[in-house]
């Protein structure tokens, strides 16, 4: 009885999690060759769309277009680039990891203190970091 109960827990979890991804239209998700292509932080249409809809519970009133955005990974390779191309991995395979991340959206002193940040995406964090760690990892990258 108790494995029947895990397992029912582990195929709802799993069911809750691809139901994130198929949120998204197919008419953007047909773009994601357009995202991440280059190290700007300045987001492109689609990708202001993309994490608009990943992070819509989020956003409280916040919108992606036009905004600069840091994408950091605590260990490892980051950035832009990266994020995309791990989110374009997980579409083509769904065995392939990704994490959408956690979204820190500043408010006016941190985004000065940032560099001209609006927010940022912290993936790949076991914790979640402090606002004022975001803003001092972002303002080490400029």
């Amino acid at each position: 009885m108790r494995y029947s109960v895990i397992i029912i827990m582990l195929l709802t979890y799993m069911s809750l999690y691809g139901q994130n991804h198929s949120k998204i239209p197919k008419e953007l998700l047909f773009k994601l060759d357009r995202m991440g292509l280059d190290g700007a932080q300045l987001l492109n249409k689609y990708e202001s769309a993309f994490l608009n809809i990943v992070f819509k519970d989020s956003l409280n009133g916040f919108s992606f277009t036009n905004k600069k955005v840091g994408f950091i990974k605590i260990s490892g390779e980051n950035g832009k680039m990266h994020y995309f191309e791990m989110q374009k991995g997980f579409f083509t395979d769904e065995k392939q990891p990704c994490d959408n991340g956690t979204l820190y959206i500043f408010n006016t002193n941190q985004k000065k203190e940032s560099g001209g940040y609006d927010a940022a995406i912290v993936y790949w964090s076991k914790f979640l970091l402090p606002v004022d760690k975001v803003v001092k990892k972002l303002k080490k990258q400029l």
